[in-house]
Formats: structure tokens, sequence, C-alpha cells
């Protein structure tokens, strides 16, 4: 009856945004600068990980997934406790009960625990899916902001930082972009780019799980 807990927490944002480097690679062919008369490409550098975390839209979301990551660890930590206590319980009954009335109730918990740990696994994917998915619409939202700034710029071409081994002062429009960005899409919440409510227990009431932070609940008696 092994219940040692899976991590549920929802992974902190700090990975690259990998579904951006289709979203910025603007080219801008129509676009009449003196660098192309020229037959070379006016280029402008952005950081893309940046770019949403320090927006006023990533900083809301980012927020929304600490407050929901944070209410699941307490949850998590509630129910183990709630475990713990109905193990100690199995455990005195152990003592009075001959092994055939104890096992079924031994194998009963086990499957409780693991119920348990199902529930509480999905709610934690299901916070990172969220996450993902209002990362995705801001990235879908600030393709005509960047396109616009760029023309502004005179730039043609909009590269990832990271892929750049050189750059002059000024190619660099990440505070320009988030500045931009800020200005047409705000915090997101007009649209309703919010987390989602986390998904009730099956019972309408509060799953119990094991502790995210690793924690494990009761061993078998």
């Amino acid at each position: 009856m092994t219940t040692s807990a899976h991590s549920t927490s929802a992974s902190r944002p700090g990975s690259r945004l990998r579904a951006a480097a289709a979203v910025l690679m603007l080219g801008l062919a129509a676009v009449p600068v003196m660098a192309q008369e020229q037959g070379s490409l006016a280029v402008a550098t952005l950081d893309q990980e940046a770019l949403f975390l320090n927006s006023a839209f990533g900083r809301r979301v980012t927020r929304e997934l600490e407050r929901d990551r944070d209410a699941l660890t307490a949850e998590n930590r509630e129910i183990e406790a709630d475990l713990i206590a109905e193990e100690r319980a199995l455990i005195d009954r152990r003592a009075e009960l001959p092994p055939a009335e104890f096992a079924p109730l031994a194998e009963a918990f086990d499957t409780k625990v693991e119920r348990i740990r199902t529930e509480q696994d999905r709610k934690g994917r299901a916070l990172q899916v969220q996450f993902e998915e209002a990362r995705q619409r801001f990235l879908s939202e600030i393709g005509p902001v960047l396109t616009d700034l760029l023309r502004e710029r005179g730039a043609q071409v909009l590269l990832d930082r990271g892929a750049v081994l050189i750059s002059v002062e000024g190619v660099d429009i990440t505070a320009a972009a988030i500045a931009a960005i800020d200005a047409r899409l705000g915090d997101g919440t007009s649209g309703g780019a919010g987390l989602p409510d986390r998904a009730p227990a099956p019972d309408g009431g509060t799953a119990p799980g094991t502790d995210p932070d690793g924690q494990s609940a009761p061993q078998r008696p």
C-alpha cells in the first residue's frame, strides 16, 4: 500500500516560447526601406522569453498559475493529513482483525490512495495546459503588433536574440515590443485569456491527493 506522491505542481514559467519562432520570423518584403534597396535586410532582435514574462499579459497569467498551484499544494497537504489519520486507524485495527478481514481493508486503502494520486496529478497537468493555452493566445495576437513595430523601425526580419552572436546598440526591440503589446492587449482580461478554474473532484467536492512538493502519503501498515 505504498502511496509515495507524484509531483502535481505545474511547472514554473521559465521555458523558451517554443511556438514564438514561427510567429516572430516576420519577413516584410513590401517595406520600402533603404537596406532593401542596397540588397541587404534590416534585422531586429527580440528576447522571446522576456517578451511574454514581462508583458502585462504574461505577468497576469503567471500570477494566476502561481495562485492555482499554491491552492493545489495546500489541498494536497490537507488530504495527505487525512490519509495519514486514516492509515493510523487502520493500523490500530490490524491487531484486532484476522488477516482475512484485514486484507480487504488494506486493499481498499491502496485503491483509494491510487485514485487520489491520479486525480491530483490530473489537476496539476491541467494547470500547465491552461497556462500553455493562455501563452499560445498571447503569441497568436502579437503578430500584428510586432509587424507594425518593425515597419516603424524600418526592419524586415525579427530574430530571437538568443540566436544572434553580435549586435549593435538599438537592434534589440524587446522593451519597445513589450510597451506596444501592453498598449494593444493590456493584461488580456478583456478577452478572457485567464487560466480557467481548476476542475472539481468527481464527487463535486475537493479531490484529495498527494503533496506536489514530493512528500509521501503513508505506507501500508
